[in-house]
């Protein structure tokens, strides 16, 4: 299926910014709030908001009441389903809960094909650029290739990329396009990557996230505050005015 035909056969109309309405209750944002990116797992606490993370054969999720994100991972692209499960993706995609597309992206550290892992994220940054969402990244061993397609993309759609654990120099070039880093567990290991590029990069481009790796929201603020010699109310702050800028919220 190439690129064309792939928009061309979709059922819901990707139009820019053209979403339709909805009638399911979702979270309200407020400055109060912490801002979990990436989770994959559903709570409730009056005071974060989350992004849930859907795979295409969760969609019974999108009954709960949190903003979404949802995408094919590169750990379920297989040869003979990973089409397929892309066209859930897309079909998904136009429901207004859904803030962003993945998580999504390359992995080297998996035996699935390294090729079709390119193809399958390749169609879902279409999606993204067409609905005008930030696309959510997982990496692995693949910051070169996804800086290479990253240049060749519309920049103006941020990526986030979660659990970002590469250099400094790596993060630089990743915010000069665009790109917003989303940092959890790793803030909680001195010797990481993670942490070192943490204490000094801008915050404009920062968010925190849970994952499934065991840690609270509140945990990661506060080890990010901690870091930082910052109070948490002044993180939620920031991280709610990148939350603005990124989700043009």
């Amino acid at each position: 299926m190439t690129i064309y035909t792939f928009l061309k056969s979709s059922p819901c109309p990707l139009q820019r910014g053209t979403f339709p309405p909805t009638s399911q209750k979702t979270t309200t944002i407020n400055y109060l709030n912490y801002i979990d990116i990436h989770t994959h797992t559903y709570y409730q606490d009056l005071e974060t908001t989350l992004i849930l993370n859907v795979f295409p054969n969760e969609q019974d999720k999108l009954q709960l009441p949190a903003y979404f994100s949802i995408g094919l991972h590169p750990w379920y692209v297989y040869e003979k389903s990973w089409e397929q499960l892309v066209d859930q993706v897309r079909s998904a995609a136009c429901d207004n809960k859904i803030l962003a597309i993945g998580e999504s992206g390359l992995d080297k550290a998996i035996a699935n094909s390294y090729e079709i892992q390119r193809l399958a994220f390749i169609m879902q940054l279409v999606i993204a650029e067409t609905l005008k969402k930030p696309l959510i990244i997982h990496c692995v061993r693949s910051y070169s290739e996804m800086l290479a397609i990253r240049k060749k993309s519309d920049q103006s759609v941020p990526w986030i990329f979660h659990w970002f654990n590469a250099d400094e120099q790596i993060s630089r070039e990743l915010i000069r396009k665009n790109c917003f880093l989303s940092f959890g567990h790793m803030l909680f290991t001195e010797q990481s990557k993670a942490f070192g590029v943490f204490r000094s990069m801008p915050l404009d481009y920062v968010f925190f996230e849970t994952d499934d790796a065991g840690y609270t929201i509140q945990e990661v603020y506060e080890r990010a505050a901690g870091i930082r010699k910052s109070s948490v109310a002044d993180l939620k702050a920031k991280i709610l005015d990148n939350f603005g800028r990124c989700f043009k919220r």
